[in-house]
């Protein structure tokens, strides 16, 4: 089934009532939830058609901008899992009572919203590139991509976002490989089979954690971790491959023995103490250890990946501000103009913030019109770097033959309250 591309917005507006800016406030969730269903509609009634676009840039893509050649045309599909048929043949639930509960199907519709916004504003440029867009009727077994290729002809086009789950965009990859026609997967942290025309958007976590040792050696710190004898593959890693990290030691009920962190500690240099643990009693003897010897040793707090623990009220955010605490992420906070027009642009037009999934379908689509957008296409693009709203992506070759992505920021909390990128 082929989808639709066009903007819905200004149709939406006139369904929803809108009570002044105070009404906005309290209406956001119910007007995006409102959104959603009339998207659901159109696609259940397939009135909705594909457009040529044209792509756009923004300042901080390193891409840059191509005049097209003479009749030139380049294609993208995206194939989404929204399920029509399964949705048309669910007697039991409506499509609200659907959306109440369907978790995949939300996020569907947010990360279509987001490539949505994507092409909108991509038509700033004069580089034509024809979006198509396409139910992939997947779920983690099985997906309709060999028959959607093959009646849409997509062998012809330049690249394809999707399907989501990992087995159907490899199957995709390997349909479409013979004509290296680029395909993305834009969520799944899998990886499985590899393809030479198969690229992963989502940076792998062995990439991202391995970013930050490298990062703290660049500046000559001495690494101190501080590890929860429960985080046995946390340790082994470090072992493995961090060498020069050394331990503080752990009492014999496996608290924090605190001499032994000090010990460690080192002046005339920034001492980098990694710690990996869920106990809030930890978590607090490491901080207070280190906050007490501040005015002594530079330290800065650092966790490899995300900890809800910190997040607690037990736990002090002025203290993780006071240490510095930094942390490497797939994703960055970026308060620049342009992440800013596009929020706004967003909440206009979906009367909702942009979540998380929204965000990632802006970012995948708007890399691959850039890239699309080059003289010799997306393929001939992977060297090059761009970054989006939240997302960096740099492709390198992996060693199994297709395309990995190396993007990552290093981040850590300021003494302003915002997160910044460590340089």
């Amino acid at each position: 089934m082929k989808l639709f591309i066009e903007t819905v917005s200004d149709f939406v507006l006139n369904l929803i009532p809108f009570d002044g800016y105070k009404g906005m406030v309290v209406k956001q969730n119910k007007m995006n939830y409102l959104l959603k269903i009339l998207v659901v509609v159109l696609l259940f009634t397939n009135t909705i058609v594909a457009q040529e676009i044209t792509t756009a840039t923004t300042s901080t893509n390193i891409l840059q901008q191509e005049k097209p050649l003479v009749n030139q045309s380049k294609k993208l599909a995206l194939l989404l899992p929204f399920n029509i048929t399964k949705l048309q043949n669910d007697t039991v639930n409506t499509i609200a009572d659907r959306l109440k509960k369907d978790k995949f199907l939300n996020m569907t519709l947010d990360f279509y919203s987001g490539a949505v916004m994507a092409i909108d504003s991509a038509k700033q440029l004069g580089i034509s590139v024809d979006v198509s867009v396409f139910d992939s009727e997947e779920n983690k077994n099985s997906s309709n991509v060999a028959k959607l290729i093959a009646d849409n002809q997509l062998a012809t086009f330049g690249a394809v976002i999707g399907p989501f789950y990992q087995a159907n965009v490899e199957k995709t990859a390997e349909f479409l490989s013979a004509n290296q026609v680029a395909v993305i997967s834009p969520l799944s942290k899998e990886l499985g089979k590899s393809y030479p025309n198969l690229f992963q958007t989502i940076t792998s976590p062995n990439l991202i954690r391995s970013a930050i040792f490298d990062f703290m050696r660049s500046k000559k710190g001495n690494i101190i971790a501080v590890v929860d004898k429960k985080k046995v593959s946390v340790k082994k890693y470090i072992l493995e491959n961090q060498k020069d990290v050394r331990f503080a030691a752990l009492d014999a009920t496996g608290a924090l023995n605190v001499l032994s962190l000090k010990g460690l500690l080192v002046k005339n240099k920034i001492n980098y103490v990694v710690m990996e643990t869920a106990n809030t009693s930890m978590i607090k003897a490491t901080m207070t250890a280190l906050l007490s010897v501040q005015q002594w040793f530079n330290v800065q707090l650092v966790i490899l990946e995300t900890n809800e623990t910190l997040n607690t009220d037990e736990i002090e955010f002025a203290d993780l501000v006071k240490l510095k605490l930094m942390y490497p992420s797939m994703t960055r906070e970026n308060s620049s103009t342009e992440a800013m027009l596009f929020e706004k642009n967003f909440k206009l037009i979906n009367k909702v913030t942009p979540n998380s999934f929204a965000i990632r379908g802006f970012d995948v689509t708007f890399d691959a019109l850039m890239r699309l957008s080059q003289p010799n296409g997306f393929m001939e693009s992977a060297n090059q770097v761009t970054e989006q709203v939240e997302s960096k992506f740099d492709y390198f070759k992996n060693e199994t033959g297709g395309f990995a992505n190396k993007g990552w920021y290093i981040l850590y909390y300021d003494a302003d309250l915002t997160v910044k990128e460590a340089k």
